[in-house]
């Protein structure tokens, strides 16, 4: 059974035993689990991460050189943003009803890498309104067409 065993009286004056077992398979049962779950979720930490930098601090990197741009994209709740460059044009894409047209993003990537086939980086700027899924695929299609250095802040 487990548990500790009962100390019995021995000896003449009739005193219980100092000596007791302890079953310690309880324990390792769950020392087991407690292993074999942190070894599983170890493996989700790495599925599921995201490359992107966070911008609007130091900038680390060297200057741009003028085969690339400086790609921004703002989400908010109307759809997506596109400004290319300091003052540069900025290009509207609506949304489709209550979702946001990633195709038609892609599509307008694709057109800025085709002229600009050294362009890796763009900032991905977000409204505090926009779900956190709908950043994610938004990064996703930026890295589908070759934007593969993405930043993410938030609007101000």
């Amino acid at each position: 059974m487990a548990g500790a065993a009962v100390p019995e009286p021995s000896g003449k004056g009739k005193k219980k035993a100092l000596d007791a077992v302890i079953n310690v398979v309880p324990f390792i049962d769950l020392l087991s689990c407690c292993l074999s779950f942190l070894l599983i979720t170890a493996v989700w930490t790495q599925v599921a991460k995201l490359q992107v930098s966070q911008s609007g601090g130091p900038n680390d990197s060297p200057p741009p050189s003028d085969k690339t741009l400086q790609l921004t994209l703002t989400i908010t709740d109307h759809g997506f943003s596109l400004a290319a460059g300091q003052g540069g044009a900025v290009v509207d894409i609506p949304k489709k009803a209550t979702d946001y047209d990633l195709q038609a993003l892609e599509d307008k990537l694709k057109e800025i890498k085709g002229q600009f086939p050294d362009q890796r980086t763009i900032t991905v700027a977000a409204e505090d309104s926009v779900q956190y899924n709908d950043l994610v695929l938004t990064i996703d299609a930026c890295m589908k067409m070759g934007l593969d250095s993405v930043s993410v802040q938030a609007v101000t």
